[in-house]
């Protein structure tokens, strides 16, 4: 049983004639008669009485006619809610991002980007790096704003926005608090407080370690960097951050010297995979917005 035939169906008991629903629908005769007698055949009882040129529905006909048009209406109501999430202006954007990116960064794109597109809907989901792009990767989300590099996959294709240059995080009452710059190695006898594995200022935090020969001390592991800042505030330890725009009471944020680690910002999705209009207009809108941040930022 198909659709085409259920279709067919419909329009000759609408019309209660072969020809005339053929003529309706564009097609010959025959595939009008040849899905209803398909139909029959399949179902075991006779849809329609013949009455000359005529075909009237029998009751089996009727029970089946009402059965399908409520199958139907819900299949044109269920279509045109898919074409309503993903139609450009109307649609809805289903994007993860990073959890230290939803305090001011997300938020500021999500605005800007409405203030073009106002009829536009998101579902926001905050994850891990790992967990992000195993949630783009099984579909459950179109785009993410995470790092590339870090937990990658060669089937995603990324679309670069910004640059973070890392910070040491230390408190104000720390020996080398009044220092311009610093490297990770004078901090090899400090305890170190980090993101929790899976994170991808984790991952970043390792390898920057790891080039420069510190086997850091980790004396606590958390799940944000608001709760990393606090810890570090209070003398519990250091930590490599991303830099922010408020200040905290007892901490110090101090420039490393080079190499100095950065975390990347970009835009990713699966490649080659179907992307829905609103979330293809979103995409290029990020990258226009931070490419414009950038200019903004080099006139200044």
């Amino acid at each position: 049983m198909e659709l085409q035939q259920l279709r067919y169906f419909r329009v000759a008991a609408e019309t209660q004639h072969v020809t005339k629903a053929a003529e309706k629908l564009f097609v010959s005769q025959s595939a009008v008669s040849r899905a209803i007698t398909q139909l029959e055949e399949e179902l075991g009882v006779a849809l329609f009485h013949r009455q000359g040129r005529s075909i009237l529905l029998s009751a089996s006909g009727k029970q089946f006619l009402a059965a399908i048009t409520q199958v139907q209406n819900a299949l044109d109501c269920a279509v045109r809610a898919v074409k309503e999430t993903t139609d450009a202006e109307t649609g809805t954007v289903v994007c993860g991002f990073l959890g230290s990116l939803g305090a001011e960064m997300v938020p500021r794109l999500v605005e800007s980007y409405r203030r073009v597109w106002p009829k536009v809907q998101f579902t926001l989901i905050q994850r891990s790096g790992e967990a992000l792009l195993s949630s783009l990767l099984e579909g459950s989300i179109d785009l993410c704003l995470s790092s590339p590099g870090v937990f990658d996959n060669v089937a995603l294709t990324w679309h670069h926005l910004l640059d973070e240059v890392l910070v040491m995080a230390v408190p104000k009452a720390h020996r080398l608090a009044t220092r311009k710059t610093v490297a990770l190695k004078d901090f090899r006898e400090d305890p170190f407080l980090a993101l929790s594995a899976g994170r991808t200022l984790r991952a970043i935090f390792d390898k920057a370690c790891q080039a420069a020969e510190v086997e850091p001390k980790i004396a606590f592991e958390a799940m944000d960097l608001t709760t990393l800042r606090g810890m570090a505030a209070a003398g519990l330890g250091v930590a490599l951050l991303t830099p922010s725009s408020s200040r905290y009471k007892g901490l110090v944020e101090l420039e490393l010297s080079k190499p100095k680690p950065v975390r990347s910002i970009a835009i990713a999705h699966v490649t080659d995979r179907y992307l829905p209009p609103c979330a293809e207009n979103f995409l290029l809108f990020a990258e226009k917005f931070f490419a414009d941040s950038r200019s903004s930022t080099s006139r200044q």
